[in-house]
């Protein structure tokens, strides 16, 4: 019996603690002891044919793969919690499950937010830490109906920032679902310029109280983002943040550094405690720069 149950914990180990009934009469445990097992605490059910195995913690990935185990063959999670995993959406709090399931004829689970298709190209899913899960563009397509504008342009960034997500593939995914809803709106998300950080809102706020024009923000030329672009000014400016040094004063001469090598670049302490020197050398920076038209190559970013 010891040695059944070990059969048990292993499959489970690599299911983050699941393991559906099917599996485990596969692999010649009876219903029988199953039930032995569920009452003896050994088995946890979590949804219909699905256990955790030993004990019933709270795991986000043994939830999700857990409701994908209950939809069954196909079943891929999705929607906002496949934003969450693939960290494209703000929060720390693991949204409920939802699993897309290639067939139309599907019972419902509770606990379970199911959405049926009558298929899922295979282009449309992949997996995410040991989750079958639905695509990042299939993720940023599905939830275009839900987000905010703001919100769902947000999501664009960050699936460019972690995925390397590009239009190009977002449509590529639209051409195999045409019909999907928010199809218009996920395009406007992904030609907006947005702001990413409480920086950029206030550098945007310098710029407007002074009169100086507002830059494109967040905006890649071949794979590399630059924070704010004045493409009529042929001027680049990046804003930094100091979290990532040891100390704020390392920082700030780290940037001074490469300001005097032609790196533009201005921190916190720039644009909120230093605003006059800040505006005085953009301002001759801009009207210094020969205009200029955007240089080739120059795209939409999805980065913070």
């Amino acid at each position: 019996m010891r040695g059944l149950f070990a059969i048990a914990a292993t499959i489970a180990a690599r299911q983050h603690g699941r393991v559906t009934r099917r599996q485990l009469m596969a692999a010649g445990i009876d219903a029988k002891r199953i039930e032995h097992w569920l009452g003896d605490g050994r088995l946890q059910r979590v949804h219909y044919g699905v256990y955790a195995v030993g004990h019933l913690a709270p795991s986000m990935h043994g939830d999700y793969l857990g409701a994908v185990l209950c939809g069954g063959d196909g079943a891929k999670l999705s929607h906002a919690p496949g934003a969450h995993l693939f960290k494209l959406t703000r929060g720390t709090r693991p949204p409920p499950p939802e699993i897309t399931v290639p067939t139309l004829a599907h019972r419902r689970r509770p606990g379970i937010v199911i959405h049926r298709v009558a298929a899922l190209h295979p282009f449309d899913s992949t997996m995410r830490e040991g989750i079958p899960i639905t695509s990042v563009p299939r993720v940023l397509l599905d939830l275009a109906p839900r987000l905010a504008p703001t919100d769902l342009a947000r999501a664009c960034h960050e699936a460019w920032v972690h995925h390397r997500t590009t239009p190009i593939h977002v449509e590529a995914c639209i051409a195999r679902n045409p019909t999907k809803p928010g199809i218009a709106t996920l395009r406007r998300a992904l030609g907006s310029d947005i702001t990413l950080s409480d920086l950029e809102e206030a550098f945007l706020a310098l710029l407007a109280q002074y009169g100086l024009p507002r830059p494109r923000t967040n905006i890649a030329r071949e794979g590399d983002k630059v924070d704010c672009h004045w493409p009529e000014h042929g001027l680049t400016v990046e804003l930094l943040s100091y979290r990532f040094h040891a100390t704020r004063d390392g920082f700030e001469r780290d940037v001074a550094r490469r300001r005097r090598s032609q790196h533009i670049a201005f921190t916190w302490g720039d644009v909120v405690e230093r605003p006059g020197p800040t505006i005085a050398e953009l301002r001759q920076l801009l009207f210094s720069f020969a205009p200029a038209p955007t240089p080739r190559g120059w795209t939409r970013a999805y980065t913070t």
